[in-house]
């Protein structure tokens, strides 16, 4: 007998997918605030507009009409941006500009014109005013090698760059040093122009927080590799060590990032109280839920063992919350299932973990993950979950198999999609939850409820976990499966933590089944699977049983 009609069973899934992040842990402060928006999509823009990539330059775009951009200032990065990447990049640049202003007129959004530059006196010469913004740009009068082996180069460089360019006042200096820096770092071969651009950033009046924020998205918009060159250079200038916050019990967190190919992961790296950088700890990577991030239940959970004496990390999914990866809210399980690996290797190469003494915990779709990647990654010496299911299967057949017998048409309407969107039409979108009480179907079980409860109400919501995937994920996601090889962890241990009134238990009764051992299977009485998450009368029991399990296998 069916209990709702389809579209409502395909809401429910839906909703449930999402079921698996967020009690907030403290973390690290948010910096994210020390640069403006509009600051901050300059990064984007004049990255993609150096290297060429018109397509991430169309997006890129948009978002920064949308952050208050107005045309003449996108215009005029641009502009400065041909001396820096060349008249091709600049010029294709401004061609996809002009096609992004008019897609957005027809779609009834007027952007705001902004100022013109105003008519400049160089007095009393070019040459001399643009020594004179030079000087106060680079704080010297000191001109390199080159200049002096071909002069007329110094002449274009302070009557061109600095007087013609530099000198229009459409665009302050820090937003041109943002645009500057973010184009040399994307492209290649330009380390001593970019070190010396940071050195004019701070001469412009940015922080140390501030340029470390710019690094920060270069390594998340742009790649891990172009990002770890800023922050290198960063850390030479300003000679200084991560910025720690102390949070309950005495456990500081510090954020860091690694990256997976050249997608930059950003996670939080909580160190236990009395934290001796000289020792070598045990250490617990977290993975979050679907549509979960790094500051929700895998931070809780991060924390609670860091109290334990772990050094723990909780870390975003490629393409989610703020680690990179484009398109954003893309859900690839070969990704997310390598992110374990990256995560592994950061912690085998910190100073302070002993790479012998790994573990690892997934919550709900990460538990999936990080058993799938624990099948082989043998650097992973003691497997745990909370809530565990396997996305793939539950992607096929939804709940308690209430989709399967719709698998094949939700497989048509993914390839339909997919040639939508090759032929230009926006990216499609669905949310993990429901967004609000009023969409949650008349008859819906505790968990859907208590899904929208968990992550769209102050009980776990967070701004960077937005409830949306890419539709056309479905296919991959399809083709996933998490428990395939799960006897390939012995012999290593798995435990398996689940709810005793959890509708999802099943999962972690087949990964249970199929493994050898040793293996055990802990249920909390009374918890269903999102109590799980953070509910202080659940909670401590999976803790007090995680501790016990890794101290006796991280030995």
């Amino acid at each position: 007998m069916k209990l709702f009609n389809d579209i409502s069973v395909i809401a429910l899934f839906m909703a449930f997918v999402g079921m698996c992040g967020s009690a907030n842990a403290q973390q690290p402060a948010d910096t994210a605030k020390i640069l403006t928006g509009k600051q901050e999509s300059i990064i984007p823009i004049a990255a993609y507009a150096a290297t060429g990539n018109q397509s991430l330059l169309n997006h890129a775009l948009n978002n920064g009409l949308d952050a208050g951009l107005s045309m003449n200032e996108a215009k005029e990065i641009l502009v400065q941006l041909y001396a820096y990447a060349g008249f091709p990049r600049s010029l294709n640049a401004i061609g996809t500009l002009e096609k992004v202003v008019s897609g957005r007129k027809q779609n009834g959004i007027n952007d705001v014109a902004g100022n013109t530059p105003a008519a400049v006196n160089f007095i009393p010469s070019k040459f001399a005013f643009g020594k004179d913004v030079q000087t106060k740009l680079t704080g010297t009068t000191d001109i390199g090698a080159p200049q002096k082996y071909v002069p007329v180069i110094d002449t274009f460089l302070k009557e061109h760059l600095f007087a013609d360019i530099f000198g229009r006042d459409n665009l302050d200096y820090q937003s041109r040093e943002i645009a500057t820096i973010s184009a040399l770092a994307g492209m290649s071969g330009t380390a001593a122009q970019l070190r010396a651009h940071l050195n004019v950033g701070r001469n412009v009046g940015f922080t140390e927080q501030q340029l470390r924020r710019i690094a920060f998205l270069i390594s998340t918009k742009v790649g891990w590799r172009e990002g770890n060159a800023v922050v290198n250079m960063l850390n030479e200038m300003f000679n200084t060590a991560a910025d720690t916050v102390k949070t309950q019990n005495g456990v500081a967190v510090e954020k860091v990032t690694f990256p997976n190919q050249n997608i930059t992961v950003v996670g939080n790296l909580f160190l236990p109280q009395h934290f001796d950088r000289h020792k070598r700890y045990p250490a617990i990577l977290v993975g979050h839920p679907a549509g979960g991030v790094k500051e929700q239940t895998a931070g809780l959970y991060a924390q609670k063992l860091a109290e334990q004496g772990y050094v723990t990390l909780a870390f975003d999914a490629s393409y989610q919350g703020e680690s990179g990866g484009e398109p954003r809210f893309l859900e690839d399980p070969a990704v997310r299932t390598e992110d374990y690996r990256a995560a592994t290797d950061y912690l085998s190469n910190h100073p302070s973990v002993n790479p012998d003494r790994i573990g690892v915990l997934g919550i709900c779709a990460g538990g999936g993950f990080a058993i799938k990647a624990a099948q082989t990654e043998h650097r992973l010496k003691a497997v745990a979950t909370v809530s565990m299911v396997d996305l793939g299967q539950l992607r096929r057949e939804g709940l308690n198999g209430v989709l399967k017998p719709q698998m094949q048409q939700r497989l048509d309407e993914v390839g339909k999609q997919r040639t939508r969107e090759a032929n230009g039409e926006p990216v499609k979108y669905v949310n993990y939850v429901f967004n609000t009480r009023e969409e949650i179907p008349a008859g819906a079980t505790g968990m859907y409820r208590e899904g929208y409860e968990y992550y769209r109400t102050p009980r776990g919501q967070h701004p960077n976990s937005q409830n949306k995937y890419i539709f056309t994920s479905l296919d991959k996601l399809m083709a996933f499966t998490a428990l395939d090889h799960v006897e390939m962890i012995s012999p290593r241990p798995l435990l398996l933590i689940i709810g005793k009134e959890a509708d999802s238990r099943y999962f972690s009764d087949e990964a249970f089944a199929r493994a050898a051992a040793p293996k055990e299977l802990f249920e909390v009485p009374g918890a269903s699977h999102i109590d799980m998450y953070d509910r202080p009368e659940y909670v401590p029991q999976a803790v007090k049983k995680l501790d016990n399990f890794f101290k006796h296998y991280l030995k």
